[in-house]
């Protein structure tokens, strides 16, 4: 275990729920300790508060807000190699969150710049996450952890601008016709509009 998980287990600062997050893959795939411990390290080196697997209202592989990150329960019938795919990339959101903070990451639903630089600094975030999630799957492919043949493929850069503008208006409208103001209010309603009540 790495000092930095060491310090926050002492800190009690363990991201609530990775062991069941990481016990349901070990279950679903049969994998390593050494790999779930690597997962773990990522997970928790990124400052996440809360991960878990959850039913999904509509199709979305995963969603990271600024204190959270929930992946889609349907994943766990896909190959190990694209869930972890899409757990990195949900993961990079958090070290993003961490770097600039909630209000500069959610600026594009709620800040005072036009639909189109909304959509650009979606797009480049979302690019980044699809890069550091291929580049940990690749790693741990690479290290022998990980015995996948899938190879990422980011799913952003081949997205046109017009799309993702479309996205950042839909998200606005939603969230100004529910009087969200704020970081916080964003994350809540976010959360709340992607995980299906059980």
């Amino acid at each position: 275990m790495s000092l930095y998980r060491t310090i926050r287990k002492i800190l009690k600062e363990e991201t609530s729920g990775i062991d069941n997050f990481t016990i349901t893959i070990k279950k679903k795939y049969n994998v390593s300790d050494e790999l779930i411990e690597k997962i773990k390290e990522f997970i928790e080196e990124s400052d996440c508060q809360k991960i878990e697997f959850a039913n999904f209202k509509f199709m979305a592989a995963g969603l990271a807000v600024h204190d959270a990150v929930l992946i889609n329960s349907n994943l766990l019938g896909q190959p190990l190699g694209y869930l972890l795919f899409v757990v990195f990339h949900e993961i990079a959101h958090q070290y993003q969150f961490k770097k600039y903070g909630k209000d500069e990451m959610y600026k594009c639903y709620i800040g005072d710049i036009s639909i189109e630089e909304a959509a650009d600094f979606l797009r480049r975030t979302e690019i980044v996450a699809d890069k550091y999630g291929a580049m940990k799957v690749i790693q741990l492919q690479k290290s022998g952890l990980l015995k996948s043949n899938y190879k990422p493929v980011g799913q952003y850069k081949n997205k046109s601008n017009k799309d993702i503008e479309n996205l950042v208006s839909m998200v606005r409208r939603m969230l100004s016709q529910n009087r969200v103001t704020s970081a916080d209010q964003v994350s809540e309603y976010l959360y709340n509009m992607v995980k299906k009540d059980l």
